[in-house]
């Protein structure tokens, strides 16, 4: 194959389209048809609700689940049972998904953005004490792409403060931190379902997991319009009469919903070994990439690979090449690239001034001029993985080549 790059009006790597993800098997579309079927297809009428939050909060190593209608509400849903409100501050990740920080903006709180650390681009202890004040009511630690945050040393910290940690498991479904699954690390937590998550329910869904009686209490019943959870679980169902303790509003989740994510979580510990296997593959080639940093996590750290992350040597490219050509060319040998989630979020428009830090935050700010984000779901076969390195080591080559000829002029001078 010709050096010259598809970009440059070259033969492309791959002509024909990635594996999509997610994708639904026969039994789930037959599941969904039967439900369908049934006519029972809301939380109250059917099983597939009740069922789902049982055995995930099973999995998660937690007394309680609520499947709630996306990971956006569970977020907030969980602020709420904290009593975060007006006058709050609430420390969350300056690399994240908006959805991380505006769940506090929407409970009347303030969003405090802490930076990363460079190879986990996860919050640490570190970074959350740079932030902590008296106002801060709770912390949101984002698994990002399912890499674990350091977890003993942030809860430390939060116990010390009397402060809330809840977890962002978004991306982080089935990742795992010394053995113990994410979702159970924390006070509470907020998985997300939606489209393209480790765990898809067709297009959204959502789940807060805790071990608290009086988190769950709140939640369930804000979730369903301030319905009291034993009247509405008494033998002898009192209708709809007299049965709210306080206001809430409608956040469930369907029934044809719940079916999907039960048959999924029955294959989610195979689904992440392929996406773990995958990532391997991608870091043993990489690995041999100079202008390339390529991050793996340490003893403990059970990494999901949500996506995949690797990050650009500035300093190793030749001068008219940046991360972002570098992601261009990627994409033109037709393999799908990107530059992963929004790093330095505080500069969405929505944030006004005086909520951004008084100085960019350097690592969000290195990470999000620097990251390439890859595909390793786990339809994606030896030949799709193959294909993205053949593509990556020849954009690399062209991107490096003029720093490679002053290098072994040097060496001639020598």
């Amino acid at each position: 194959m010709s050096d010259r790059l598809a970009i440059h009006g070259g033969q492309p790597v791959r002509t024909k389209p990635f594996a999509p993800w997610p994708h639904f098997s026969g039994d789930e579309i037959a599941t969904v048809v039967s439900i369908l079927r049934s006519g029972k297809v809301n939380y109250w009428t059917g099983e597939q609700g009740r069922r789902f939050e049982a055995e995930f909060a099973d999995y998660c190593g937690c007394r309680h689940a609520i499947a709630v209608a996306n990971g956006s509400v569970a977020l907030e849903l969980a602020l709420m049972a904290f009593g975060v409100g007006p006058g709050d501050e609430v420390i969350v990740p300056s690399r994240t998904f908006i959805a991380s920080a505006s769940c506090a903006v929407l409970r009347g709180a303030i969003p405090v953005f802490a930076d990363v650390d460079r190879v986990s681009q996860t919050v640490t202890e570190d970074t959350i004490r740079a932030v902590l004040s008296p106002r801060t009511r709770a912390i949101i630690v984002v698994h990002l792409a399912g890499w674990p945050c350091d977890m003993d040393s942030i809860t430390a910290l939060a116990r010390e403060h009397s402060i809330a940690v809840i977890e962002d498991c978004a991306q982080a479904h089935g990742a795992s931190y010394w053995g113990r699954r994410v979702g159970s690390l924390g006070d509470a937590a907020a998985f997300s379902f939606c489209q393209d998550k480790i765990i898809s329910t067709g297009g959204e869904g959502g789940m807060v997991v805790t071990s608290r009686r009086d988190i769950w209490e709140r939640v369930w019943q804000f979730k369903d319009h301030g319905r009291n959870y034993a009247l509405s679980h008494a033998t002898a169902e009192p209708g709809f009469r007299w049965i709210h303790d306080t206001f809430g509003t409608n956040f469930r989740l369907t029934e044809i919903q719940s079916a999907l994510g039960r048959v999924q979580l029955g294959r989610l510990d195979k689904q992440v070994e392929g996406r773990r296997r995958n990532a391997a593959a991608l870091t043993g080639r990489f690995r041999s990439i100079p202008a390339l940093r390529v991050t793996e996590p340490s003893a403990g750290v059970g990494h999901s690979y949500y996506k995949y992350y690797v990050f650009v040597k500035p300093e190793q490219l030749s001068p008219e090449w940046n991360r972002d050509r570098i992601l261009a060319a990627i994409v033109a040998e037709g393999v799908p690239c990107a530059t992963g989630i929004c790093s330095e979020v505080y500069l969405e428009k929505a944030f006004p001034a005086e909520w951004h830090p008084a100085l960019r935050l350097p690592i969000a700010q290195e990470l999000g001029a620097t990251s390439l984000m890859f595909m390793v779901h786990p339809t994606l076969s030896y030949e799709h993985i193959n294909d993205t390195c053949i593509a990556v080591e020849k954009v690399m080559r062209i991107a490096t080549q003029h720093v490679h000829q002053l290098s072994a002029a040097s060496s001639e001078i020598v």
